[in-house]
């Protein structure tokens, strides 16, 4: 019930403030009534100005973060080489430096040359030599 009647307490309010406005702009002189169109039409060209250079902002900010984004793409993927920076190229192993598994060297099935007794040989005094040296 109480809604009912606030809707009609404002209804009046309305009515009343509505009547007393129309009253008051209805007694302004020509004079006031042109300086105040003059004021609203200065209002509505600077609002329109704003909203001109608020749709430039808002059209040009994100092409420009799309080009920025581009341009350091570009910078990450071009080749350091271009750039000057020394090259750090992803450790491929080749064949030799593979380590494969003892098991599956001997399961591969191909004649490896074992250490001949010369080659033995050569290692004993290699390590006889570096031995003296302080190194190993």
């Amino acid at each position: 019930m109480s809604d009912q009647h606030d809707d009609r307490d404002d209804a009046e309010l309305e009515r009343r403030a509505r009547t007393v406005f129309k009253a008051s702009v209805d007694e302004l002189d020509a004079a006031t009534l042109s300086r105040l169109n003059r004021a609203r039409q200065q209002a509505l060209a600077l609002a329109a100005g704003r909203n001109r250079a608020g749709w430039r902002w808002s059209v040009w900010a994100p092409v420009g973060a799309l080009a920025a984004g581009l341009l350091a793409a570009v910078l990450l993927l071009r080749s350091p080489s271009e750039v000057g920076a020394p090259v750090q190229v992803a450790a491929t192993p080749t064949s030799a430096d593979v380590q494969q598994d003892p098991l599956e060297l001997l399961t591969a099935g191909e004649d490896l040359d074992l250490a001949t007794e010369a080659d033995l040989d050569f290692y004993a005094w290699v390590e006889l030599e570096t031995a003296d040296d302080g190194v190993g």
